[in-house]
């Protein structure tokens, strides 16, 4: 069963400048101004398949834990939605243009000289920039938003792509799994001090 009909088996948030010629967030929660298309956003997704009767329980929605990237075609437009020309600068450690690890993400942000913008009605994660590079990715933030959208909706529960993506060494200011901390306390309803953002 695909996540939207119509779309690849990549599912509705899958984006990528070689499919769209444009930015766009890895994963949205909700649709943002400018989307091409207002159906490629777990939003969408899960209450297509609520409204059609399938049970809450039966539905599990994923969070990544990693960034796709593009390169910009203009460094002066560098918002969601804008043009790229192709994927972002491989990772050092995940080698693949187009996709950095969490902690990837986090360690270059944490370097400096990268400009981390977030929507301020919490609908997608944040995205970065620095030269003509772009990311998009979740943060702490966004995946706690997403693990109460799991809760209040009562789906049968979170899963990620994949464990190794996340801070596993605590290098990015977090401490150890910071995202994946964050799922556990929410859906589990874990009472204590939240993880803060690291980028």
């Amino acid at each position: 069963m695909r996540a939207y009909p119509g779309r690849d088996s990549l599912g509705p948030t899958a984006r990528s400048c070689h499919w769209d010629k444009q930015t766009g967030h890895v994963a949205p929660l909700y649709q943002v101004e400018g989307d091409a298309n207002p159906h490629f956003n777990a939003n969408f997704s899960i209450h297509h398949w609520l409204d059609r009767g399938t049970p809450s329980s039966k539905l599990v929605m994923g969070m990544p834990m990693y960034g796709q990237s593009f390169s910009l075609a203009d460094q002066k437009h560098r918002s969601l939605n804008d043009k790229c020309v192709g994927p972002g600068l491989a990772g050092t450690y995940t080698r693949a243009g187009g996709f950095l690890a969490y902690y990837e993400i986090c360690e270059k942000v944490g370097n400096g000289g990268w400009t981390v913008v977030r929507d301020e009605q919490g609908r997608v994660g944040p995205y970065a920039y620095s030269g003509n590079q772009w990311i998009s990715y979740d943060d702490v933030s966004d995946i706690r938003r997403k693990a109460q959208f799991i809760r209040r909706l009562r789906l049968g529960g979170g899963m990620v792509w994949a464990l190794d993506l996340d801070d596993f060494r605590g290098r990015c200011g977090c401490g150890k799994h910071p995202l994946l901390r964050t799922i556990n306390q929410e859906l589990r309803g874990i009472p204590g001090q939240r993880t803060n953002d690291c980028t």
